[in-house]
């Protein structure tokens, strides 16, 4: 039986001089600026739920409030989630190799706000929130969230202002049923 011809989804291909067939490249634009107003009338539209990044390193826990986060793979499990560069959590992420992902329940507007204040003005942003140890690695969950995912720090990657998070799930947990707390629905603004 023949091999199957490759798939090529989404590619353009070009000829130049009857030679053979090439990738057309998006060439980088790097003098004219981005519309500025579009861009940010259209990443403002884009649905954002809000979550809790958790993490304990060398006795102290820690978490901030997160927008960017997505599942990333289904076998084995793992959830992408971008965090800014000078954040506290970062380091202890990369320092305890794990964190977990609680998802807010749409009563949850508070806490969403309290946890993403920046961490030079309110160092122990869990302070008076109630948390558990993950059964696995130990990072904090939120016993008042509506779910959580425990994972492993698989890899780091530069992302601008940010740095995006790998993790492999190693463990989740349903605290309670409800509806997920959204951006939209908490009147704060995305700065796109």
């Amino acid at each position: 039986m023949p091999a199957a011809a490759p798939i090529l989804a989404h590619a353009a291909l070009s000829r130049r001089d009857d030679g053979p067939a090439s990738f057309l490249r998006t060439p980088h634009r790097t003098k004219a600026p981005v519309n500025e107003s579009a861009k940010k009338k259209v990443l403002r539209q884009f649905p954002y739920g809000l979550y809790v990044v958790t993490v304990m390193s060398e006795g102290e826990d820690h978490g901030l409030t997160a927008i960017w986060v997505m599942q990333s793979a289904f076998a084995p499990p793992m959830v992408a989630v971008a965090i800014q560069n000078e954040s506290k959590t970062l380091p202890m992420m990369r320092d305890a190799r794990a964190f977990a992902i609680n998802l807010l329940d749409a009563g949850q507007r508070e806490l969403a706000a309290k946890l993403g204040r920046s961490s030079r003005n309110v160092p122990y942003k869990l302070r008076g929130v109630a948390v558990r140890p993950g059964p696995v690695t130990g990072a904090p969950i939120l016993t008042d969230a509506l779910g959580w995912v425990e994972c492993r720090l698989v890899a780091t990657m530069p992302s601008g202002d940010h740095t995006l998070v790998l993790g492999e799930v190693v463990e989740a947990g349903v605290e309670h049923e409800g509806k997920a707390l959204t951006l939209a629905e908490t009147g704060m603004k995305y700065a796109g």
